[in-house]
């Protein structure tokens, strides 16, 4: 506290705000950005339709990674099908070929991950490239890197997701909940599942026939 003021919280506010005027126009539920679909649906229809404030870990993931990427090519791309486009953008085009994609990340996975996966093959098929490389990056410069090639199965599995995505924001209509771990650490984990914690006599030993005396 600072003069009777939450300072921490006025900082928080304030990156916020200035988190929201770095990110995309997200009033067209034609135009799905290819890092919406690739992740959780119910995450990107709430942080369009209702989003909560992100706390100060994700921000500065957010700050990190968006100062990382901006500081390379950054080549904006679209591809339309129907009344849908979608919106991707690659950090860098090695000679005229490759395409790369960064990721900032705490530690460094054995495989890519399903999302990231996505989100290239998609910019594949925007740039119309044959095959590209995934590169996760953690804070201390330790890398690991992956190729990945072009795949019509995965791209039409993104187009669909982007669909559903798209009709559910014209309709106003909450996805469905997609499990995972990265639940865990979402900032919608309440809005999804709904637990009342109570005090329980319940015990491990209770399970097994054994009491704590014996």
């Amino acid at each position: 506290m600072l003069g009777g003021r939450d300072v921490r919280k006025l900082i928080l506010t304030d990156m916020n705000e200035r988190r929201k005027k770095i990110r995309r126009n997200v009033d067209d539920p034609t135009r799905i950005y290819a890092s919406e679909a690739s992740q959780c649906t119910r995450f990107s229809y709430y942080d369009r339709v209702n989003p909560i404030n992100s706390n100060s870990v994700e921000l500065f993931h957010f700050f990190l990674t968006h100062g990382f990427r901006h500081s390379f090519e950054n080549i904006e791309s679209e591809y339309k099908t129907d009344n849908l486009t979608l919106v991707l953008t690659a950090d860098i085009i090695l000679e005229k070929e490759l395409v790369v994609r960064l990721q900032v990340t705490d530690s460094l996975p054995d495989s890519p991950r399903p999302y990231d996966l996505l989100y290239l093959n998609a910019c594949l098929y925007a740039l119309d490239k044959q095959e590209g490389i995934l590169i996760y990056v953690r804070g201390d410069g330790q890398s690991s890197e992956f190729l990945v090639a072009k795949s019509g199965k995965m791209f039409e599995e993104l187009i669909r997701r982007a669909r559903v995505l798209s009709t559910l924001l014209r309709e106003k209509r909450v996805p469905i909940v997609e499990p995972s771990e990265s639940c865990m650490t979402c900032k919608y984990y309440e809005r999804c599942y709904m637990i009342e914690r109570k005090e329980t006599s319940f015990s491990i030993e209770g399970l097994f026939g054994k009491s704590k005396d014996t």
